[in-house]
């Protein structure tokens, strides 16, 4: 029998997007999987759907008789659950190292960087999807073309989401890793970005010399980071022309009420090719930046070019990354993850290019920490949108941090970019607001980590109401 055979998981926290992709995996790969949750979200509806036995609130359930037991970082150390498994002597795994030891059954690329992680590991899938290679996927959202944030293949690749916000992804044990970008973030963690820079140099050591990283050329402070790689076979991507993979021609076109990025691919590894009429169903020069990193991993792998071709012609986005929530007359209401400063930015510079009217933009704040290390950046990223609503912090179990909150953020907007800011405390006044000041063409974007996608998804239902 092996020693894997049978094995009991608990998993405190198995709600959040990452602890509940690894749950469904552990699942489906026959063990028993069984976990707990504050409160029920549609992942937990998802895992409890596919027979695996969750508790709802952290009460101390009786978990004596688990092999392991896994914590996301949400989980303070007085958890009742926590308590219980450390006292009986089960021995407890960070939500990382249990990634880890799936990453270890194969070989494995895994995604890092500050932003589009999820977006970057999702089209990494749909290629490896296109040929045939069956790849088992653990992602940070739900893949549209999955339906769901995990997979269980029966090929030789494992596709995961390296999380660098708690210090954990240095313990991932990949064959091959993505780097999109460092920026400023998780400070409350690391303290300094040297430190937060120095965790991403770790993760790169971690390869094997038969590995290879896949590096944006473009970011200013991935460039020091590619200079550090010198025992380590390094790809480049990014629009930059000194890129091993870039692209030409960059244009937005519509198809079906669809908007695309239309391309040429350039590459220049180890002899000059080019593949024309590339499209792609996302938006902007982030994403058109993660789909050169995604395209790199598969051209490395053996894929086909007309196979990622395919792939990325017939990939149908992540939940909650521009995802499209109704049209309703001649507007459109959009709901995103966005919530560092260069997310924002990003993100509204891309609605931009398919707008023909106004940009209305409601931000929800996300952690009081992340809103002090980077306020001048907050207060300055909203440009290219011409109504801002801001809505109290998402504090995701952080005490409020005094002098910086919501109505502080709206006061520093205005002083930055005077820009028409407000600040609302409820569903109410917010849809009542929009409603006064949205015209014909104009789009509304949802922006945040928290619940905000909730108002996102109840916006339609206002505004036909009325």
């Amino acid at each position: 029998m092996s020693l894997l055979e049978k094995k009991k998981f608990y998993f405190i926290g198995i709600g959040g997007i990452g602890m509940s992709g690894i749950a469904e995996i552990l699942h489906e790969m026959k063990f028993k999987v069984s976990g707990s949750d504050m409160l029920r979200n549609p992942n937990t509806i998802r895992l409890k759907k596919m027979g695996i036995n969750i508790n709802f609130g952290h009460t101390s359930n009786d978990i004596t008789n688990f092999d392991l037991v896994v914590i996301s970082s949400a989980i303070k150390k007085n958890n009742s659950e926590l308590l219980r498994a450390i006292k009986h002597k089960i021995p407890v795994l960070p939500r990382a190292k249990m990634l880890a030891e799936i990453l270890r059954l194969k070989s494995s690329v895994t995604i890092a960087g500050s932003h589009g992680k999820t977006t970057t590991t999702s089209l990494v899938s749909c290629i490896l999807e296109q040929a045939k290679l069956d790849p088992t996927v653990i992602n940070g959202g739900i893949i549209n073309n999955y339906k769901t944030n995990a997979k269980l293949g029966k090929g030789d690749w494992i596709i995961a989401e390296a999380d660098e916000s708690d210090g954990s992804f240095t313990y991932l044990p990949s064959t091959i890793c993505l780097i999109n970008n460092i920026d400023p973030e998780h400070l409350d963690f690391y303290g300094t970005f040297e430190k937060l820079k120095k965790a991403f140099i770790e993760y790169a050591d971690n390869i094997p010399f038969y590995g290879f990283i896949s590096i944006c050329a473009d970011h200013k402070n991935l460039k020091a980071l590619i200079k550090k790689m010198t025992n380590k076979k390094v790809i480049t991507f990014g629009l930059s022309k000194n890129a091993g993979i870039s692209a030409k021609n960059i244009e937005v076109i519509e198809k079906n009420e669809v908007f695309y990025t239309k391309f040429d691919l350039i590459i220049n590894i180890k002899k000059a090719d080019e593949v024309k009429n590339i499209i792609v169903p996302i938006l902007g020069d982030h994403n058109l930046r993660n789909t050169l990193g995604a395209i790199s991993i598969g051209l490395n792998l053996g894929v086909k070019k007309n196979q990622i071709k395919n792939a990325l012609r017939n990939f149908k986005g992540v939940k909650r990354r521009f995802t499209l929530v109704a049209k309703i007359n001649k507007n459109k209401i959009f709901d995103d993850y966005a919530h560092h400063p260069k997310e924002i930015s990003a993100t509204l510079t891309a609605l931009k290019q398919i707008s023909k009217g106004k940009i209305i933009a409601i931000y929800e704040p996300h952690r009081f920490s992340r809103l002090k290390d980077l306020f001048s950046d907050f207060s300055s990223c909203f440009k290219k949108a011409d109504f801002i609503f801001i809505l109290p912090v998402f504090a995701a179990g952080e005490k409020k941090i005094k002098g910086f909150d919501s109505k502080k953020l709206v006061i520093g907007i205005r002083k930055k970019i005077k820009k028409e800011v407000y600040l609302v405390g409820s569903e109410k006044s917010l849809f009542f607001e929009i409603k006064k000041k949205i015209q014909p063409y104009d789009n509304v974007i949802f922006l945040g980590a928290g619940p905000i996608t909730k108002l996102a998804n109840s916006l339609p239902m206002f505004l036909k109401s009325k």
